[in-house]
Formats: C-alpha cells, structure tokens, sequence
C-alpha cells in the first residue's frame, strides 16, 4: 500500500554543492537546458541543494541507470516531492486511498507481474486499432480552430483531446473527460509540484475522490463487464489474487487516467510549439506529409513534456565520477539526454530530418518504457498530420510570455495562441 510519506528521506551526507546545483531551479522550466549544457560539459552529475537529489545528464549515464534494476530502485519515482504533513496523510488514510506501487514506482517481481497483465489489453495492436477513433477526434478538435483570427491550441484542442482518447479505452463516457483533467491536473502537482501544506490538503481531496471514481468503476465492471481495459484485466484476474488483485486493477485504472493524458496533452503543445517557432521546420512538414513521423520523434526529443524522472540507489555507485550513496536519490534528466552532444549533432537545432531522432529518452527505457507511447505517438502524429493539412499557413501569435508547468517531471506551456490561418490571414478575417 502507498505510503504518505517519501519512502526514505533521501540520503545527503557530503554531498558537495556546486555553482551549477546551486544555478539549477528543479521546479522552473525556463534556462533550462543553458543550465543543463554547461552541466554536461563541467559536471555530469551534480548535486541539487533545493531537492536533495543528485542530477544525472549525460545520456548515457542515464541509459545506464534505467538499465541497472540491481542498484536503482524505481520506489521513489512517484512520490510527492515535498513531505506530507500528518493531516494529509491522515486524511488520505482514513479516507481508504488504498494505491499501491504496481507499475512506474514497483519494482520486480511485482511490476513484471503487473505490466504482463496490461500489456494483454495495452499494446500496438489495439492502439493502431483505434486510429480511425483517434483521428475523428482530431478532426473534430481541429473544427473548432476554424475561422478563428487567434486561437489558444491548449484550450481548444490539446488540453481535452488525449483524455477523449483513454476514455475509449476505458468505455468511459466523454462527458466524464472534464473532470477527470481537473482530477488529474491535482494529481500531478501533488506528485511533482512544489506545494504548500494547504496546496496539498486541497489535492489530496481531489486525489481521493479521483480514486473512489476509479474504484467505483472498477466495482461496476465486476458486475457489468464490457470490452474496455477495466473488464479485461478482472478477466484476466480470473478472481485469482496471485494474478491481479481488485486494488491493483483500481490502481491501473487510476494510473492511465493520468499517464494516459497528461504526458501527450504536453507533448502535442511542446511539438506545435517547436514548430511554429521554426518556421521553416513546420514549412517542410507541410509540404511533405511524409515527414510526419520523424517530426513527431524529433518533437519528443527536442521537447519532451517528461524532463526527468526519479530512482533510487540501493548502494554506494559511481556514474560520472560521483559517488551516490546508498539511499542517494537520483535525478534523471531526460531533457538533457535528448540533447546530449555525444549523441545528436547539433542537438539544440530542432530538425525534422534527423536521422537519429526516435533515440530520445522521452517514454523512458528499459523495463519501465512508457506501455502507452504507441497511443501518444500515434496522437501525435494525427494531431500533426491534421493541422499541417487543414491550417498550412499557422502560426505563433506574437508576443506571447509563456507560463510553463512548474513541475519536477513535467514540461508544456499552460495556453498557446496561434494564429490558424496566420497572422496575414487574421489580419484578412479582422477586416
């Protein structure tokens, strides 16, 4: 069961400070990757004072820590990042939030036990099977951009859009989507937010009810089984404990309405972003619709909406010639990764051409990949191949000061205004 407290205070003795863990802001999006460059260069592995962690950014480095199940324990990759006071974590207790470590957070045999059962429903046979489903809902996102001088892609498209596409997964009705964003919105900055012990009282009660809906859906199932993902894991269960148990399933069904959503609502932003800001880039991905998929891998790594994620040290280890201790808590930076020199030339010019692009770090690696970016890249794709057709001459609205999630994992802007059919074009329909 989910304990309300970090699993372990991390472990900080003689941890040295330098000038760039004391320049790196964990939880600010902006300079980051200047910040990140000048660390690989000088100090691949540095110390960050704000957090107690210590930062990896070298790629492969963090490959290498994915990698090592035997040193690094993925125990602490979604707990609050802030400790809980008693009164929250008593709430949550007493409130039955029973959420246990199964999938990003556990470890083996529990997470191997567990993602085998998922992947009987969550694979790429299903996921390609819904692109018909997934691409309606494009389109019907995208109608709403139509004849609009300016228009905030956020709002009017990427916010909602992946949520719609789990909730067919899930046999979920699409008036439910609201809610659960907001449901879910809470979950991420009581996870990976820097909160004040009255900011994470009022997310843990939007947390708990977003599990008792999830419990309440799963108890459903039981009795009127269908075809979406809850049913099929109670089928798979076969009322054996051993295979899965109902808290588990509550729990799969918590973790991909947010994983299923969250990291894809920020991505597709991260990806238009990026290409509106490179205009030529976005110019060649209108005139060859080829390019799309490529575009969408260089997107990922160029702006990934997952910048780092977090494990563990079960014992003394060296990566870069630091030592972390035993109890060390590690700080992966996928951002950097993805724009390691040693690995993409020019790593910080966005190319759709990149030979090499799908090599980002962004869904992960290694027994913990991401078991639904099939579903996002597929989202991604669609998303890109629709606004290139329908709105060629898109564009940034000028002026725009973006605000960034401020979050430890998680990076995409809040509103993005475009112009659809540019600022020519917005200029033609003002008149």
């Amino acid at each position: 069961m989910t304990r309300f407290v970090a699993l372990e205070e991390p472990v900080t003795e003689g941890a040295a400070v330098s000038e760039i863990g004391r320049a790196f802001r964990s939880f600010d999006q902006a300079g980051m990757h200047e910040i990140l460059r000048r660390a690989r260069a000088e100090e691949p592995v540095f110390f960050a004072p704000d957090i107690g962690y210590y930062v990896v950014t070298r790629r492969a480095d963090v490959l290498a820590v994915f990698r090592d199940h035997q040193r690094f324990s993925a125990s602490i990759a979604l707990n609050p990042m802030r400790p809980l006071p008693p009164e929250v974590c008593n709430f949550l207790r007493e409130g039955r939030f029973t959420h246990q470590q199964i999938q990003a957070n556990a470890d083996q045999p529990v997470h191997t036990r567990v993602r085998a059962a998922a992947a009987q429903f969550l694979n790429m046979r299903r996921f390609l099977g819904m692109e018909t489903q997934v691409r309606a809902l494009v389109e019907e996102y995208a109608d709403r951009l139509e004849g609009a001088e300016t228009a905030d892609l956020v709002a009017d498209m990427t916010y909602e859009l992946p949520i719609r596409a789990i909730l067919l997964l899930l046999g979920i009705p699409a008036e439910d989507a609201p809610q659960i964003k907001r449901w879910a919105d809470k979950r991420l900055l009581f996870t990976f937010g820097d909160l004040t012990a009255e900011e994470q009282m009022d997310a843990a009660r939007d947390m708990l009810a977003y599990w008792h809906y999830c419990r309440e859906l799963v108890a459903d199932r039981v009795l009127h089984p269908g075809e979406d993902y809850a049913s099929a894991m109670l089928a798979i269960r076969g009322g054996d404990d051993a295979v899965l148990t109902l808290n588990e399933i509550t729990g799969l069904v918590f973790g991909i309405l947010l994983a299923g959503h969250e990291t894809t609502t920020n991505a597709s932003t991260n990806l238009i972003h990026a290409l509106l800001s490179h205009p030529a880039e976005w110019a060649r991905v209108v005139a060859d619709p080829s390019l799309v998929a490529n575009a969408v891998e260089e997107g990922l790594r160029f702006a990934s909406s997952v910048v780092s994620w977090r494990r563990i040290a079960k014992e003394d280890v060296e990566i870069g010639g630091v030592t972390i201790p035993a109890g060390g808590h590690v700080l992966l930076s996928l951002a950097s990764a993805n724009r390691d020199e040693a690995d993409f030339a020019n790593a910080d010019r966005l190319d759709i051409g990149r030979a090499n692009a799908r090599q980002h770090a962004s869904f992960g690696y290694g027994i913990h990949v991401c078991i639904g970016a099939p579903l996002a890249r597929l989202q991604l794709r669609l998303i890109l191949e629709v606004l290139a057709r329908r709105f060629p001459a898109m564009e940034l609205a000028p002026g725009q000061d973006l605000e960034w999630l401020r979050t430890l994992c998680f990076r995409g802007p809040r509103s993005l205004i475009v112009a659809p059919n540019g600022r020519a074009g917005a200029a033609t329909l003002a008149a």
